[in-house]
């Protein structure tokens, strides 16, 4: 179960968008106008007195257009209208008499609040499909991690710099097999289309490669392969800039592969993984290589164990966190880094299903709401079950080697 988001800055935001989705609170607010001009009217009526208050029902239709049907600012306006009518035939004198422009002036508002509120909702009819392209093309994109597999508790979220947008050019995916867990995480460089393109390139070779390939090597070998047909693509595009983008198009990125307690790390230009311990945080040692696209230029025999990294480290009760630049490199108003490791000090208690919300409540909080770039997270936890896997599938391993050589 999710605790209630802490954040000052992202509650206010949620407040307030609360208050702008919320319907009858739009639909209130210009019948208590039309209200408070009627009692301001009557009151004075009955004290002989004449208030002129008409003027004050013009911007009621208004009002309810902004968040209105056609037919609530219709009815509405066909109140105010009303209850201006009524009270324009009251004496009054020459030099007071502005009951005529302020019927005028709230027909033409009223008019405008009808084609206003239809444009909006014709609007808001296409808002609703593109985002229902949107959260589709999502889920083919970043789909959903396994929660428990072989040991291992896993949760991951992504954040787009801007509020509207669901898909960007952060990634990461899990490939479960038999007898180990794979992981990617990576920035495409860029944003838009492209960058979505380059994502789903570099998704789509981890997710076949992850399965059949039998080095973590090889398989950041195919996705860096993915991002270089991406890049040759982009260069026969149109504009005067496709060929300058095509060269600086590359996404760095960290693969993890686990296998009971063995860890094993691919780092292309990346923020290395932390280890969550009961001691504290602190990244794990790599070999940094290039990005994908570009490590092409810098690095031949992807099948070896060139830039491979195995920790032996893995303890039961420790979490393993990939994210992306958009954490550490947040900043506050005053271009204050943001203080990961200090804060997933402070967050070692929140349980791993939960831990990537807190660490982006903490993110918007330092930031005061402001994403300057996407962020994703992916937390893994591993159990003394994955441990006894570890073990199982060493032994059986073992003696499959042991059966091979008596069989020689």
């Amino acid at each position: 179960m999710r605790t209630p988001r802490a954040g000052l800055a992202r509650a206010s935001a949620r407040l307030w968008e609360s208050l702008w989705e919320r319907l009858w609170v739009w639909l209130l607010l210009p019948w208590l106008l039309v209200l408070a001009v009627a009692v301001i009217e009557v009151t004075d009526g009955l004290h002989g007195r004449v208030a002129h208050a008409g003027s004050l029902l013009t911007p009621a239709p208004a009002l309810a257009a902004v968040r209105g049907r056609p037919r609530d600012v219709l009815a509405v306006s066909a109140a105010a209208l009303a209850l201006g009518l009524a009270t324009s035939f009251e004496p009054v004198t020459a030099e007071t008499d502005t009951s005529t422009t302020a019927l005028v002036s709230l027909a033409v508002v009223s008019a405008a609040g009808l084609v206003a509120a239809a444009v909006r909702r014709r609007r808001e009819g296409q808002l609703v499909r593109i985002r229902q392209v949107a959260e589709a093309a999502q889920l083919a994109l970043l789909s959903p991690v396994p929660r428990r597999t072989d040991g291992l508790r896993l949760a991951a979220r992504y954040s787009a710099a801007e509020s509207d947008t669901l898909i960007g050019g952060d990634l990461y995916e899990v490939v479960v097999r038999p007898d180990r867990t794979r992981l990617i995480i990576g920035d495409v460089r860029g944003k838009g289309l492209p960058a979505i393109r380059t994502a789903a390139a570099v998704l789509g070779a981890f997710r076949e490669a992850a399965q059949y390939e039998p080095a973590l090597t090889t398989v950041a070998g195919r996705c860096s392969r993915a991002v270089e047909r991406c890049a040759r693509e982009a260069a026969g595009g149109a504009g005067p800039d496709a060929a300058a983008e095509a060269e600086e198009l590359f996404v760095t990125a960290a693969l993890v592969e686990i296998e009971g307690g063995r860890l094993r790390v691919v780092d292309l230009g990346h923020p290395p993984p932390l280890l969550l311990t009961a001691g504290g945080c602190e990244p794990l040692a790599v070999d940094p290589l290039p990005p994908l696209g570009l490590v092409h230029g810098f690095t031949a025999g992807w099948d070896d164990e060139r830039g491979l990294t195995v920790h032996t480290r893995w303890r039961p009760g420790d979490r393993l966190l990939l994210h992306t630049d958009g954490i550490d490199e947040a900043r506050d108003g005053r271009g204050r880094f943001f203080p990961l490791a200090e804060t997933l000090l402070e967050l070692r208690g929140v349980p791993t299903e939960r831990l990537p919300d807190e660490l982006l409540d903490a993110v918007a909080r330092h930031t005061g709401g402001r994403l300057r770039d996407d962020a994703a997270v992916v937390a893994v936890e591993f159990s003394a079950a994955g441990e006894e896997a570890g073990e199982a599938a060493g032994k059986a391993a073992g003696e499959a080697v042991t059966g091979a050589e008596e069989g020689r």
